[in-house]
């Protein structure tokens, strides 16, 4: 297919990559947003860091709760599936890449892939959850792949000469890091977890994830360093751990592209129908051509400070109240969003609370029983 969707929901900032593989068509359309769902008084649900003039609540924290019965907590106290709001934030993301480029897809008799990515520490109970909730929104055409995943098949298609070698994925967030080698597309076994606390070096991690497996630095054609949060937005703090791994284990490391939007970015390369660059006739499908400009973390730091209290699950409702404050509230301007509001507009989609009582309740995730 000439056409993938790559989406991928992250702590901070959400990205959606329209992406073809066909020569000469254009380069990767990237959309990112806040990871924040408003809720609107008849429903609708907005990605993003506007909301409308009839919000009821908001919604924030939710990929770290996938899967955990507890829900998670909106500013107005409801509590909802964090699977169900993963879904929604990634039905959000695909209204807002229609109508998708004039290239590729129905035109040409086929159908456009999709591909969204998830942690890829997750346990398979997690994926699970969230596969269930994509199929009950009626989002069975979304294909789900690990952010390693996604990461490793960016590099296997745009920088590397040799397929099916052996990647190794570092993955840097808020609450710690993950390390996943990748060989030929598929993870070797589960990714290795570290918390920040007392955590060893990013080498020493990658060295200890490799010697599980009988390997050695030299086994591996690259690491891919990735990130996501808050210590995603420090540039050259990545660049750091990049330089440091390259530095101690004799090996070749990149920071992939954002850095947060290299699993979306390979997730549409995935959708796109990968196959490996030294295999195929075809361009590679290259970078989108201001990645680097595309970071939205927005509302100052007192989001900064409420995500950070998310994270750290002090105190879910102050931290959603926190997020739920809008630029033009901090700083008294009233920007325009003339632009913003039209594709804002496509991403509405209804999410509804999950508990009664005590218990928690399965119900549809995009019809609301408000």
């Amino acid at each position: 297919m000439a056409i993938g969707v790559g989406l991928r929901i992250g702590r901070v900032v959400s990205t959606a990559v329209v992406a073809s593989n066909e020569p000469g068509t254009q380069d990767p359309v990237v959309i990112a947003r806040d990871t924040v769902l408003h809720i609107d008084e008849d429903g609708t649900t907005t990605l993003g860091s506007y909301s409308s003039h009839n919000e009821a609540r908001t919604l924030a924290g939710f990929l770290a709760r996938v899967g955990d019965p507890a829900g998670v907590t909106a500013s107005d106290g409801r509590v909802y599936r964090a699977e169900d709001a993963m879904a929604t934030a990634i039905q959000c993301l695909l209204n807002e890449t229609e109508p998708l480029p004039k290239f590729g897809g129905a035109d040409d008799g086929s159908e456009p892939g999709y591909t969204a990515t998830y942690p890829s520490h997750w346990d398979s109970d997690a994926v699970a959850s969230l596969r269930a909730a994509l199929d009950y929104a009626d989002l069975r055409h979304v294909d789900l792949a690990s952010d390693a995943q996604g990461a490793a098949t960016w590099y296997a298609s745009e920088i590397s000469e040799t397929p099916g070698q052996l990647i190794g994925v570092f993955h840097i967030d808020d609450a710690g890091s993950t390390v996943t080698l990748v060989r030929s597309g598929v993870p070797a076994g589960k990714a290795f977890r570290v918390p920040t606390k007392g955590a060893p070096s990013p080498a020493s991690q990658l060295a200890t994830a490799l010697g599980s497996f009988g390997w050695l630095p030299p086994n591996l054609d690259a690491v891919v360093v990735m990130g996501d949060g808050i210590v995603a937005r420090d540039r050259s703090y990545i660049q750091e751990i990049a330089n440091s791994i390259a530095t101690k284990l004799t090996v070749r490391t990149l920071v992939g592209p954002g850095p947060e939007q290299t699993a979306a970015l390979g997730a549409a390369i995935l959708a796109a129908g990968f196959v490996p660059a030294r295999e195929t006739k075809r361009a590679r499908i290259g970078l989108p051509p201001s990645y680097d400009e595309t970071d939205v973390l927005t509302g100052g730091i007192a989001r900064i400070r409420a995500r950070e209290m998310l994270e750290a699950g002090e105190n879910d409702v102050v931290a959603a109240r926190l997020l739920a404050v809008g630029p033009d509230d901090e700083d008294d301007l009233e920007p325009d969003t003339t632009e913003h509001d039209e594709t804002e507009k496509r991403s509405r989609k209804p999410l509804i609370p999950i508990v009664a009582g005590v218990a928690l309740v399965a119900v549809p995730l995009l019809v609301f029983l408000l």
